[in-house]
């Protein structure tokens, strides 16, 4: 890859992959030209397309993209074929203490995207969610009072509530002049795993989640996305407002290119785990 489609490269000459899927999007690619009998070039091309249409977008996302336009160009699948998949292939199902189901959907863990999307969750949707740990014994659901008035200073997110305040560390911390942090010690403070999580039980989602866990795998925040089945001030519906899947589904297509999934709306009343 040369020019614009240049992959990213150690010192050595190995290619950088942030991500584990980065590296099974660059195998897809390959697999599928060769399957196709192609020239590597008639992949090349696309993903410049895919760069140049927008400069703004990750490049490996830029690969999926590059890479879907080239199965859909050989007839190997729809568009429509391509969403359904997508929607499979963008979460998988696990156990948590071995009695939740859980529905996980990786984000990525990049600074911007880490400030982008807790802005939109508490500048845009503060008061409809609540928030804190939410480990095995012990269940945090704090709630802001005003819209909270987030900040950056040296990798640290400070999410001010008027008082009370939170700092999560999300980018890269350097310490103070003449303090430096040891580097080891700042990856395990920054957040190396965001997900959204949905919680199924008897069948259908029934809580909707954004979960940040820091570099030794540590939960830092649990945000518990507004509920269909509960009120702001967490009283049972008689009937889902279906509408408040606003933020959950927002999310999802803003960072997953996901549209709105008809497997949130199967539930009927809230259940507890």
């Amino acid at each position: 890859m040369t020019g614009t489609a240049e992959m990213p490269r150690r010192a050595d000459g190995e290619p950088v992959f942030d991500e584990p899927w980065h590296g099974r999007a660059v195998a897809m690619a390959i697999e599928t030209v060769a399957n196709l009998d192609l020239e590597w070039d008639a992949f090349r091309d696309q993903l410049i397309a895919a760069i140049t249409a927008d400069q703004h977008r990750a490049y490996y996302e830029s690969w999926l993209v590059a890479l879907e336009a080239l199965i859909e160009s050989h007839s190997l699948a729809s568009q429509d074929q391509i969403d359904r998949e997508r929607l499979v292939a963008a979460g998988y199902r696990t156990t948590e203490q071995n009695h939740d189901d859980l529905e996980v959907f990786p984000l990525p863990a990049d600074p911007d995207t880490l400030l982008e999307v807790l802005t939109t969750v508490f500048e845009e949707h503060w008061e409809h969610v609540r928030f804190g740990p939410l480990i095995q014994g012990a269940v945090y659901e704090l709630a802001a009072t005003a819209k909270p008035r987030l900040t950056m200073l040296d990798g640290y997110l400070t999410i001010d509530l008027g008082g009370p305040h939170i700092h999560l560390c999300i980018g890269e911390q350097k310490g103070m002049p003449g303090h430096p942090v040891d580097p080891a010690l700042a990856r395990r403070r920054r957040c190396a795993h965001v997900e959204l999580h949905r919680q199924w039980i008897e069948g259908a989602p029934r809580t909707w989640m954004l979960r940040l866990f820091n570099g030794d795998g540590d939960q830092m925040m649990t945000v518990l996305l507004s509920n269909p089945f509960l009120s702001d001030d967490q009283q049972l519906l008689d009937e889902p407002d279906w509408s408040r899947l606003a933020l959950w589904d927002d999310l999802r297509e803003r960072f997953l290119d996901l549209p709105p999934d008809p497997s949130d709306r199967l539930g009927r009343e809230f259940l507890h785990p």
